[in-house]
């Protein structure tokens, strides 16, 4: 063979694998870029509307240009070439350990997560939950991947579908500590996004038993310390005898035992922040006067949102810290309710009442949604699917219908003992919390808002009218439990959205934290005309001195009317009816009383 010949043939050779190299680049660009666009599409369509739909939302334009500009370039590559014909160049990529040791970068926070919520998970729940994970992790992030091997890089394929996957599964964690509330910083996102890809092409620099173990002692390292670093729950039962309520009902005996009906609606604004609002709710006014309800004028809570107000609500005590096992049946008032001989009833909307709660800080004799574990199951992987652990996650967990229903019935239920209820609805809800509103949002929000007023009051009409059929000697207490939180940044002003300051706040923006609707049924028209009734926490001081037949009660147990949790109005507080800080410091908080 002449020397030509070979050099010929040599050279034929480099072209071949300059193709092949160029025809490797632009098909691992597309396929890179494609996986990704992919899963973020699927994501963007399955999961509920979240962070991380709004994150895959974002994702698959951001990537679609790039998957086209592969797709083009391939393509016109492919034109100059005149290849034409596409043909699989490559082998399939053989599954390896190190490839599937990778799942527990993604399953790490999964298994914090569960870890983290073990007080309301069974052994059996937690197991189904990661096993569900690792399976789909595996499917999506290594086996698709091995699939596609014959087209481009295996291993380029896995650090793409497994920075995505592990970038969705880490989202509750960077959203809790970000503050978001249903949608996140893309920018944020996006850096945490690349770091996972950094991290995951590392590998190719290192032996694949270093790989294994590397991954291995980062998730026990990780799955070890969340489990030290939980903290122990706190115990109930015997402790509400701490609380001066437990002491002072202690000897005594009650000498009326009408059921007491707590029916809360979520955020249910005062007449007055309402007309500020714009809605007239005189219609609902009138009709509980006539109903025989007193509608209370100027009311406001201690603290806010839900476990502040109803954990000082519950116990009777300014000074407590917020905990959902008061609202599920475990404070002072229920445990006086249960020693005098009542049932207590819990009537919630959804399981967030109860969420993250050992079934032995569940107290109430009867409860709704029933606390089985397998909610919570659902209330965690829904978290984990949407990036983001807050109210919102666990709202669909009932059907409203449903919750109408066992309403309904504990309101009417005949039982040989009186009953305590608490009922917590939906209606009419506030504004998003994490970052809270932007001012732009103030408007929708506030409308979407008056309408669920609309839903609030049919629900109460309807309450009525079961009560007044079916139990018209009830004591029954209609209350918003706090403020909507719609002016301003919301829940964002205590987070310095907006960056207003304590001199900024006026009257509606401390009745839109703390304010309050407050009506009650009393089974004697002038009882009424007997408390001073100025703030939430007095409902039951004034209610177990009308059971007790007690007048001094209510003195006895009336709290300090200043509001606690100020940070969320920037400091400016108010105590008995006073504004202190802010511009409208020394007047009245509500000025139609």
């Amino acid at each position: 063979m002449s020397g030509f010949s070979i050099f010929r043939r040599f050279d034929l050779m480099l072209k071949r694998m300059s193709q092949r190299n160029l025809s490797g680049f632009w098909m691992n660009g597309l396929t890179f870029s494609g996986i990704i666009a992919l899963y973020s599409f699927i994501a963007s369509t399955v999961l509920p509307s979240s962070i991380n739909s709004v994150f895959a939302s974002k994702m698959l334009y951001i990537s679609l240009p790039f998957t086209v500009f592969f797709l083009l370039g391939y393509m016109v590559w492919k034109l100059i070439s005149r290849r034409m014909a596409f043909t699989l160049e490559k082998n399939f990529e053989k599954f390896s350990l190190s490839d599937f040791a990778l799942i527990l970068i993604p399953m790490t926070p999964i298994a914090q997560y569960i870890f983290s919520n073990q007080e309301s998970l069974t052994a059996l729940n937690s197991l189904i939950i990661f096993i569900l994970f690792a399976i789909s992790i595996a499917v999506l992030g290594i086996v698709i991947p091995v699939l596609l091997s014959r087209i481009a890089s295996k291993q380029l394929i896995i650090t793409a579908s497994l920075g995505f996957l592990s970038t969705l599964m880490l989202m509750a964690y960077v959203s809790a500590s970000r503050g978001w509330d249903r949608k996140g910083d893309i920018g944020i996102q996006l850096l945490v996004m690349l770091i996972l890809l950094i991290v995951l092409s590392l590998r190719k620099l290192i032996p694949s038993k270093i790989t294994v173990l590397a991954v291995v002692a980062f998730f026990a390292a990780n799955t070890v310390s969340g489990v030290l670093s939980k903290k122990p729950s706190e115990e109930t039962g015997e402790a509400n005898t701490k609380f001066q309520v437990s002491t002072l009902l202690q000897n005594k005996e009650i000498k009326r035992k009408n059921d007491v009906l707590l029916i809360i609606f979520e955020s249910y604004a005062d007449f007055e922040t309402l007309k500020y609002y714009g809605y007239d709710n005189t219609d609902q006014i009138n009709f509980l006067k006539d109903s025989g309800f007193n509608v209370y004028k100027g009311i406001y809570s201690l603290g806010a949102p839900t476990e502040q107000s109803l954990s000082k609500l519950f116990n009777i005590d300014r000074e407590v810290y917020r905990h959902k096992k008061y609202l599920a049946g475990g404070g002072a008032v229920q445990s006086v309710f249960r020693k005098q001989g009542y049932k207590t009833y819990s009537v919630y909307h959804s399981s967030w009442y109860l969420r993250g709660l050992p079934l032995s800080q569940i107290e109430s004799d009867y409860c709704f949604p029933l606390p089985l574990g397998v909610m919570d199951s659902k209330v965690l992987v829904k978290a984990v699917l949407m990036g983001e652990f807050t109210d919102t996650v666990s709202f669909e967990d009932v059907k409203y219908e449903s919750f109408l229903e066992e309403k309904n019935k504990a309101i009417g239920r005949n039982s040989e003992n009186p009953v305590m209820l608490y009922s917590h609805s939906c209606y009419p809800g506030h504004g998003p919390s994490g970052q809270g509103l932007t001012e732009e949002d103030q408007s929708k929000e506030r409308e979407g808002y008056l309408g669920r007023i609309n839903n609030a009051n049919a629900e109460m009409r309807l309450n009525v009218e079961e009560i007044l059929k079916k139990n018209p000697d009830a004591i029954v207490i209609f209350a918003g439990d706090h403020g909507p939180f719609m002016t301003k940044t919301g829940y964002g002003l205590s987070r310095g959205r907006g960056n207003f300051k304590a001199a900024d706040l006026d009257r509606y923006d401390i009745q839109d934290r703390f304010g309050m609707f407050l009506a009650i049924r009393w089974p004697e028209k002038n009882v009424s005309e007997k408390y001073d009734i100025k703030i939430f926490q007095d409902v039951f001081p004034a209610v177990f001195s009308y059971l007790y037949d007690d007048n001094s009660i209510f003195d006895a147990l009336r709290l300090k009317r200043m509001t606690k949790d100020n940070h969320r109005t920037l400091g400016v507080y108010v105590e008995d009816g006073i504004i202190h800080g802010g511009k409208d410091d020394g007047q009245k908080l509500f000025i139609l009383e």
